[in-house]
């Protein structure tokens, strides 16, 4: 009996074993498949006038990426099943692209597309299931104990394992998720290629159409053909330099690269308020576009005469400027550190004090667009003007309160000065605002880390949800400058008892309080 009871242990071990040596053999088969066939598996496929690599690969999101080398590339959230469709682009025929005319035929082009890409995404998505099937059978045949069976197994499970990866990318695919793309490749390209996969209009269909219309965007942007804009206003939001000569660089390489009609620079130029510091604002002159200066906290009252005194720099403080019909009204920050170190609470004091004048020049201009540098003074004026814009903070933050967005955008100097000694993860940001009929339409992130030179762009969509919301708990209260630069997600924000508006006067460079207007741009 002993013996007996010995035996059936025995035997469920064994059984255990058995089970457990298959599992291993099912994971080390899945894995493979879906670390190997992507790397191998893209098919190169004869689309419209160009060649396409189309690929699959496994990712926790679904998205669908275009890329052009070397130009970047965009990848959008598009559905929802954990798997990545790449189109990248390989060749192209320029002469059959043009054809006689010299100009892109936008629709003989679609159509050529369309009718050759749904062949050749079944081609490529064959083509994948039959190199996963070959990866599961080798990964099967390399195992302790292989079996013709279990070989076979193996390339069978590669090929339901594929299949299933790509067919999760059916359901759900939505095109207009490229409204909230993300870009990745040089400065000086990026512009190119957004403006070309997010033209007004391009999206049509779903699915197979729909990477048909972007795919066609992809090769005009090849060849840099030239858009129709009409009618959009693109605004270069800087913020936060503080000294960082390669920061100064970039807005102008971003303001080049994106064709803006304006910067607006929301402070803090420089950093420690001495005589010194006034030359840098030599590296802003002259920018190719109006240059609109609003002075922050670390900005002294000689260095703001200093940068207001460069050639092609507008000093924003208490005026409007129209850049193509858009009303944006400056006002410089009434607290400045360079000299005192002044508390947190004694800073809100002093902005909050300055807000009755603020509101006054408000109500007198209606600006479309109200730029400040600390968004604390902002918490009294939400629903006030339609979008204020801001810094200070030193990260990127967008939101709503009282039907006025926010924007915050970084700092394009990164770490300042710091940045010249030492690679930092900190990267250098600025703000791309799309308006069209004086409304924001989109906000772009624009993102460039360490000294590659990459950038990296995640476009917004602003949609009537986002200004209806309540989403804007950065101005609630002042922060340390850049406390929170190198830590992810959002800052801690602590509801104060808001101070009772003072009739004090406000600190700051005496200037001249009469509001004027400027008009830059064409009509």
């Amino acid at each position: 009996m002993a013996g007996a009871g010995w035996d059936v242990e025995l035997n469920s071990v064994d059984v255990v074993r058995t089970w457990l040596r298959r599992l291993g053999a099912v994971i080390a088969v899945v894995g493979a498949v879906l670390v190997i066939t992507p790397l191998l598996g893209s098919q190169v496929e004869r689309v419209g006038p160009g060649s396409v690599a189309i690929g699959f690969a496994p990712r926790l999101s679904g998205r669908t990426v275009l890329a052009l080398p070397p130009i970047g590339s965009v990848a959008a959230p598009t559905h929802r099943g954990p798997v990545e469709v790449r189109l990248e682009l390989r060749s192209l025929d320029v002469a059959a692209l043009v054809g006689r005319g010299g100009r892109v035929d936008s629709a003989a082009l679609e159509s050529s597309i369309r009718s050759d890409m749904t062949a050749a995404v079944g081609r490529a998505a064959a083509r994948f299931v039959l190199f996963s099937a070959a990866v599961g059978f080798a990964a099967a045949a390399l195992l302790p104990r292989r079996r013709r069976l279990s070989m076979l197994g193996g390339a069978l499970g590669g090929a339901v394992v594929s299949s299933l990866l790509i067919a999760s990318a059916l359901p759900g695919f939505d095109v207009s998720r490229f409204d909230d793309l993300t870009y990745r490749g040089p400065v000086t390209e990026g512009g190119k290629l957004l403006q070309q996969l997010t033209a007004k209009g391009s999206v049509v269909g779903k699915r197979v159409d729909a990477l048909s219309d972007k795919l066609a965007a992809l090769y005009s942007a090849s060849v840099a053909e030239s858009l129709d804009d009409t009618g959009e206003v693109r605004i270069l939001h800087i913020s936060d330099l503080h000294l960082n000569p390669i920061g100064a660089q970039l807005a102008r390489r971003l303001a080049e690269s994106f064709d803006v009609d304006a910067v607006v620079d929301t402070g803090d130029t420089t950093s420690f308020g001495t005589q010194f510091e006034g030359p840098y604002a030599e590296l802003l002159a002259n920018f190719p576009v109006p240059y609109l200066f609003v002075a922050g906290n670390h900005d002294s009252r000689p260095n703001r005469a200093a940068i207001a005194a460069t050639p092609g720099i507008t000093a924003l403080n208490r005026r409007v400027v129209e850049v193509k019909g858009i009303k944006i009204l400056g006002f410089d920050d009434p607290v400045i550190t360079t000299v005192d170190d002044v508390p947190v609470a004694e800073r809100e004091r002093r902005e909050q004090a300055a807000v009755p004048e603020l509101r006054a020049l408000i109500e007198r201009n209606q600006p479309d667009v109200l730029a400040v540098h600390n968004p604390v003074i902002l918490k009294r004026l939400m629903g006030e003007v339609p979008l204020a814009i801001a810094g200070h903070q030193h990260r990127y933050r967008f939101g709503a309160r009282n039907g006025t967005l926010a924007a915050l955008a970084g700092s394009t100097g990164a770490t300042g000065l710091g940045s010249l000694l030492v690679d930092a993860d900190m990267p250098m940001s600025a703000n791309l605002l799309h308006f069209r009929d004086r409304r924001l339409v989109a906000i772009d992130r624009l993102e460039v880390i360490g000294t590659s030179g990459d950038l990296e762009v995640s476009r917004h969509t602003v949609t009537p949800a986002d200004r209806d919301a309540d989403s804007a708990p950065f101005i609630a209260r002042d922060v340390e400058e850049g406390r929170f630069a190198m830590v992810d997600g959002p800052p801690t924000t602590t509801t104060v008892e808001e101070p009772v508006e003072s009739s004090e006067p406000t600190t700051g460079p005496a200037v001249d309080s009469a509001d004027s207007t400027t008009t830059t741009g064409g009509p």
